[in-house]
């Protein structure tokens, strides 16, 4: 079996874990998404030793109550800080860096920033 592309392994492996949590949608959700949802953004940061990648995942709610977007947001804070993780040929982990509070401008969204990095280690 030939080794994936790092930025589709470090993709495929994020959707496993936010998935369970809220649907996720890469950078663009599609127009008829049920709320609440997530959309994701990897981003690569070059380095020698390892690859960095900066991850956001925005969070959307339609509800006026705000304590379902933060039970997500906490469940994918809990869930994704510290992960630590070594499989097939990778080894990876991921730290939590803030969560925003984001305008849309439809009032009736609601919308959370999470931010979180990832070092990619790769293994021959």
């Amino acid at each position: 079996m030939s080794k994936q592309e790092p930025r589709v392994f470090i993709r495929q492996q994020i959707y496993k874990e936010i998935n369970p949590i809220v649907e996720s949608f890469f950078m663009v959700a599609h127009n008829d998404s049920k709320f609440p949802y997530a959309t994701i953004d990897v981003k690569e940061i070059d380095d020698d030793a390892y690859t960095r990648y900066s991850l956001e995942i925005e969070v959307f709610s339609k509800k006026e109550d705000t304590s379902e977007l933060e039970k997500i947001c906490d469940e994918l804070k809990q869930t994704l800080n510290q992960k630590r993780v070594i499989i097939d040929g990778y080894a990876y982990v991921i730290w939590f860096d803030t969560c925003l509070t984001d305008k849309e401008d439809d009032k009736t969204i609601k919308k959370r920033v999470l931010s979180f990095e990832i070092h990619l280690f790769s293994f021959k």
